[in-house]
């Protein structure tokens, strides 16, 4: 292939583009917690002011007390005997892993709740969906390995196009249809995943924000009540296209070093030529947000 082609190619890939928020966010209400009383607010991550750092041997402390206190909690639940009746194992080993990223990279936006709740519930419903097709062959003992790997697969991709991607939740799709106790549960697998989800996160907002602060945001970090006035969904997040961003830059954001990234109050203005993942667009919306408070409208701050 010609280099021109080649490279034509990979331009058109690059614009295959699906950003489900831009849909989402305009019907959404704004997050209303920093109205609440100082301490709700405050255990739901709400802060006045930036949360101080702490050193390492306190966040090894809380994470793990966090992720003790948050297995035995579901461990206790799911021995209650309504529960243990349905053949429910004594922990959906998943968890494990989601409890040592909610508890250790609690800024990530991996163990945000969005991610957390709908990553994992969206994994088991594609997981017991898929293991239940299989099951109409009579051979599904010599296939269960490929139900195994296409329910991982396409809880992967669901979660990118959704932002909901919690690397956890690709093991509980798996275990849908490689863990036979697992897969005994059926759809009964579903409000197992969601209640675990939510022990996780109460355990999570308790312990996690006495010290720390977590989540960053509940949904998005973009300020969800500008797009009631009709503004641009996409104004105050991440863009390819420096040009579209702001009219007090044109052309390439660069100086005598290079391209750069900046972040202004307003908007975060990224070069042209630069593609972001998802996730790296979240990274750079937190960022936004933690710093947007305290930054001028002039000059603008170069990351």
């Amino acid at each position: 292939m010609p280099h021109w082609q080649h490279r034509m190619h990979l331009l058109e890939a690059k614009d295959w583009h699906f950003d489900i928020d831009r849909h989402l966010n305009p019907h959404l209400p704004r997050n209303l917690i920093s109205r609440l009383p100082k301490p709700i607010s405050r255990f739901l991550g709400y802060r006045d002011n930036p949360r101080p750092e702490i050193g390492n041997v306190l966040v090894a402390g809380w994470a793990f007390l966090g992720a003790f206190v948050g297995i035995v909690v579901i461990e206790v639940v799911f021995m209650i005997p309504t529960i243990r009746n349905h053949g429910v194992p004594l922990l959906i080993a998943s968890f494990g892993a989601a409890a040592i990223l909610e508890f250790n990279t609690i800024e990530s936006p991996l163990a945000q709740p969005r991610n957390s709740i709908a990553g994992h519930f969206l994994s088991a419903l594609i997981g017991v969906g898929v293991t239940k097709l299989f099951l109409l062959n009579s051979d599904f003992e010599d296939l269960r390995w490929l139900a195994g790997a296409l329910t991982c697969g396409l809880a992967s991709a669901a979660m990118a196009l959704t932002k909901t991607i919690h690397p956890p939740a690709g093991a509980t799709a798996l275990l849908a249809a490689m863990d036979p106790q697992v897969q005994q549960l059926g759809w009964y697998l579903l409000p197992l995943v969601l209640l675990s989800s939510v022990i996780t996160l109460v355990t999570s907002l308790l312990l996690n924000n006495i010290q720390r602060q977590y989540p960053i945001y509940w949904w998005t970090p973009v300020d969800l009540g500008r797009n009631k006035d009709g503004d641009d969904i996409e104004e105050k997040s991440v863009s390819s296209s420096t040009t579209s961003l702001s009219p007090k830059i044109s052309g390439h954001v660069e100086d005598a070093g290079g391209p750069m990234i900046k972040i202004t109050r307003d908007r975060i203005v990224v070069p042209d030529h630069i593609y972001l993942a998802s996730e790296e667009r979240s990274i750079l919306e937190i960022l936004h947000q933690r710093l947007g408070d305290g930054l001028p409208r002039q000059p603008e701050l170069a990351v």
